[in-house]
Order: structure tokens, then C-alpha cells, then sequence
């Protein structure tokens, strides 16, 4: 740890760019480089002792383009700061809230496979993230992304799992039941994100009578009509009640780059949109193929009743004949 310990004195200050249950984060610089420092909340208390060495003994181990680079440690005091590289773009809650951001399915998509880059580099270490969300996926001035905030993050061989942590709305529905759980939590949680760039709204919540299940049916007229319906089925796989039917990090990244591909070359399958529109199309033509066969059918039964007429109309006159020639023969 004593590697990475800094001197405030070398760190400078200057606005606040957030602030968090443990901290409020400002833009700095160190050593001339533009840097994200984390001031440190209740740092006397049992707790958060706990989650500092956490996240530091995680962060210290991480070397990944898509999981934010920590640059050291200040101790002051009482004061405690975190250093990490500053990441230009905020993150990604606050750019999918702001619909004046126009976002491309390619975006998207790169987002998706970028923060399942870091995830799977994560889970490979044997490491669960445990509080995944959009407020802690940061990004670049080209959209790419990088995951912050290890506090709550915890080796997953670390034993039984059953403490509920993470947020509410991208909690896996064994967390918010204090189940036990292990990494598939995170997939969940990811499934969740994956909602959000689907939607750009925050996920539903989830209700305590389902088991907090997320209940797809009630969620996808919700989301982009321009959606690859691929990227739809790998957020409800990730986002399903039984953690063991989830895939794993592995192949959401193989899936997310089939994806990529596809979209990138336009050929991601029939959209959300133009599916519905066919369907339209074809419902429309089914009813006009029945009114077709209900007009011929009525033509049809014209055609009969003018004939059945025409031959009641002749057997008519034949009688009025027959009747005429025999009063004539009669006189």
C-alpha cells in the first residue's frame, strides 16, 4: 500500500464533480495530469475502514483499458483521498438522461461490450463488482467506458454472500432477498445497464411480491423501437430469476461482439420497429384478403338471387302463357 501513497501537498483541487453515499468526488490534477479525487466520508468509522482497504487491495490489482486507473492514496489527518485518472465524460446516467445526446445503436452496443470487457477481466480475477449501475460506468470523450467504485467489491471465494448491497433497481433479485448469491449478481446488475441503454431511463422497480423478478412483458414497449432483437435476448438471459440460467461474462462478450458486427453492417436482424411494422403489413393484408372474399362471396350471392329471380320471373311468364292459350282454346 505504501506504493501508492501521495502527498496532498502534490495534489491540487478544484470543483466538485459529484458526490456519493461515501464521498464527494472533485477534478484535480497531479503530477500535470487531470485526475478524479475521492474525499472520504466517515473515514474514523468501523465501516468505512473497511470499505477504503477494500477498495484500495482491489483497485491496486486492476490493469484494464476499460476499469478506470487508480494514481494513489492521500492521508491527512483525518481526511482521506483517492486518486485516479479523470475521466472527461461523466458518467453514463447522466449522458443517457440527457436526451439532446443523440445515441446510436452502434454506441450502444459499444458501451454494452466495453463494460462486459471489464467485467469478465473482473470475474476471471475472481472479483465481484457487487454495486454495477450506470452511475459507476464513466466515459470517454469517444464513448468508451470505464468502471469505477470498488468499495463494495469483494473476492468471490471470500465465502457465502448474503449481505444485501448495491442499488435497488439493479439489485439481483437474490441479493434484494438475502439469498445467498455469488458473481451471477453481477450479470444480473448488467442486464440492468443493458435496460438502460435500451430505454435511456433508470430500471423499474421491482416488486417484494414477484421476488423482485424482472418481468420483461411490462418493460419492452419501453424500449427503442430500433433495438437489434438480439440485444433484447441477451438482456432478458442476463436479467432472468434463476441465477444459474444467466450467462456468464464470457459469453455476453461473444455474444455483444456477434452483435456489434451485425449492427456495424447493418445486417442485426429485422429491428423492433420493422418487425411491428410487418406484422402490421400483414395483419392489414389478411383483412383485406377477407373483405376480398366477402365481397366475391356477396357477388356471388347476387349473381345467384338475379338468377333465381330471372328463373322465377320466366316461370312466371311461362305460366301466364300456358293460362292465355288455354282460355283461347277453351272459346
Amino acid at each position: 500500500m505504501s506504493n501508492w501513497r501521495l502527498s496532498l501537498a502534490d495534489v491540487t483541487l478544484d470543483e466538485r464533480i459529484g458526490r456519493g453515499n461515501f464521498g464527494e468526488v472533485y477534478r484535480g490534477t497531479y503530477a500535470g495530469l487531470d485526475v478524479a479525487v475521492k474525499k472520504l466520508y466517515f473515514v474514523d468509522d468501523d465501516f468505512m475502514q473497511k470499505y477504503i482497504e477494500r477498495e484500495m487491495d482491489i483497485f491496486t490489482k486492476l490493469h484494464h483499458p476499460h476499469i478506470v486507473q487508480l494514481m494513489g492514496l492521500c492521508i491527512e489527518a483525518s481526511d482521506m483521498y483517492i486518486v485516479t485518472e479523470f475521466v472527461k465524460g461523466g458518467d453514463l446516467r447522466s449522458r443517457l438522461k440527457n436526451k439532446d445526446v443523440p445515441m446510436g445503436w452502434d454506441q450502444r452496443v459499444k458501451v454494452a461490450l466495453e463494460v462486459a470487457l471489464a467485467m469478465n477481466y473482473l470475474h476471471t480475477k475472481g472479483l465481484m463488482h457487487r454495486d454495477l449501475k450506470s452511475h459507476n460506468l464513466l466515459v470517454t470523450e469517444n464513448w468508451g467506458i470505464k468502471v469505477c467504485d470498488f468499495g463494495l467489491a469483494r473476492k468471490e471465494d471470500g465465502g457465502d454472500f448474503m449481505t444485501i448491497v448495491g442499488t435497488n433497481e439493479w439489485m439481483a433479485p437474490e441479493v434484494a432477498m438475502g439469498e445467498k448469491y455469488d458473481k451471477m449478481a453481477d450479470v444480473f446488475s448488467f442486464g440492468m445497464v443493458m435496460l438502460e441503454l435500451a430505454t435511456r431511463e433508470k430500471p423499474p422497480e421491482r416488486k417484494l411480491i414477484k421476488g423482485y423478478a424482472f418481468e420483461k412483458e411490462d418493460i419492452e414497449e419501453a424500449c427503442d423501437p430500433k433495438m437489434p432483437p438480439a440485444f433484447w435476448k441477451l438482456l432478458c438471459d442476463c436479467a432472468e430469476f434463476e441465477p444459474e440460467k444467466r450467462p456468464d461474462f464470457n459469453k455476453i462478450v461473444e455474444r455483444l461482439k456477434e452483435i456489434s458486427a451485425n449492427v456495424g453492417a447493418g445486417a442485426g436482424g429485422e429491428s423492433r420497429e420493422a418487425k411491428k411494422s410487418e406484422k402490421k403489413s400483414s395483419s392489414t393484408e389478411k383483412k383485406h384478403k377477407k373483405k376480398h372474399k366477402k365481397d366475391g362471396k356477396k357477388d356471388e350471392d347476387e349473381k345467384k338471387h338475379k338468377k333465381k329471380h330471372k328463373e322465377r320471373s320466366t316461370g312466371t311468364e311461362e305460366k301466364k302463357e300456358k293460362k292465355k292459350h288455354h282460355k283461347k282454346d277453351s272459346v
